[in-house]
């Protein structure tokens, strides 16, 4: 679950968590670093409108539940981007064979053995999407609802195209010559995505600013200029070297990285996808949302190559 190591000139601290159960096990039984005794602990006093929650506790809570407040916005949000892509989903073929999932009457009139119509599914191409869930500290609510937002949409729209989508949930942050990078597994290719339980950890400052903090108050290797700001959020270039990312995998970084500004969520999709097709152009290309008041119809999400 946790090791430290060196990576070319820097080092290490790594956690994997496998579910949301053994992260809040692990940060409910594990003291508090001797880098922070004697330090405030940011999880802790980190006021309302920084964290979005009362205290420790609530953001436990809303990751153990379910956080429902608001969700109503996410989902019209999906809804009024949905409106303006048209979604291209990728068809199997029909071929004849001996055995199918319904009878070729010409073909059995003729005589041909093959008198059963079959389909062979494509096969899916696979995209693994990075969502970096650590921001800087003056990253505003908006900001991270919209790139969350964004993000969620963007799986289920793939997923929908008939990629196969792996959404990799991760924080890393760097201090004091290391860097802190703790996995989450939310979620895995074979799965259809759970809004409602990606919710909290992508559209919600706590994660962050309480749990994740939380997590770096005990890790066991971390210096103490942690103390001072907690890290500073990894670029997409670091992320892509730490991780040794494919080519075509998508990293979902720091809003300002990728151009959103947490106002409008048609703008902040369209800052996004220029950023993610300038990124990996390799699978797929986003093209821009265009509302129907300016165009009456929307340009198309498509699938290339």
């Amino acid at each position: 679950m946790y090791k430290y190591y060196r990576k070319g000139n820097t080092n290490v601290m790594e956690y994997d968590f496998d579910s949301i159960t053994e992260f809040l096990n692990y940060i409910e039984s594990t003291p508090v670093s001797r880098s922070f005794d004697g330090h405030r602990l940011a999880s802790e006093d980190n006021g309302y409108g920084f964290t979005q929650t009362k205290s420790l506790d609530q953001a436990k809570e809303y990751i153990k539940y379910g956080y429902h407040e608001d969700f109503d916005k996410l989902v019209d949000l999906k809804f009024s981007l949905e409106k303006y892509i048209k979604m291209n989903k990728i068809k199997g073929q029909q071929y004849n064979w001996y055995v199918g999932y319904a009878p070729d009457v010409k073909a059995y009139l003729e005589g041909n053995p093959l008198s059963m119509l079959d389909k062979q599914n494509p096969k899916r191409k696979h995209i693994g999407i990075y969502y970096n869930s650590a921001i800087l500290g003056d990253v505003t609510t908006e900001e991270i609802f919209n790139r969350g937002a964004v993000t969620l949409c963007l799986v289920e729209i793939l997923e929908n195209m008939g990629f196969s989508v792996d959404l990799n949930v991760f924080t890393m942050s760097s201090s004091d010559g290391q860097i802190h990078y703790a996995k989450f597994n939310l979620k895995n290719n074979s799965e259809r995505m759970n809004i409602q339980k990606l919710y909290f950890p992508l559209c919600h400052p706590s994660f962050l600013r309480r749990l994740v903090f939380k997590l770096r108050e005990e890790t066991p290797d971390i210096k103490e200029g942690w103390t001072d700001g907690y890290g500073r959020t990894c670029d997409d270039y670091t992320i892509r070297k730490i991780i040794d990312l494919k080519d075509n995998d998508i990293v979902i970084c720091q809003p300002d990285e990728m151009g959103v500004k947490g106002r409008d969520i048609i703008d902040d999709a369209n800052a996004m996808f220029d950023y993610i097709n300038k990124a990996n152009p390799k699978d797929i290309e986003l093209s821009h949302i265009e509302r129907e008041e300016e165009r009456g119809r929307a340009k198309t999400l498509r699938r290339t190559g």
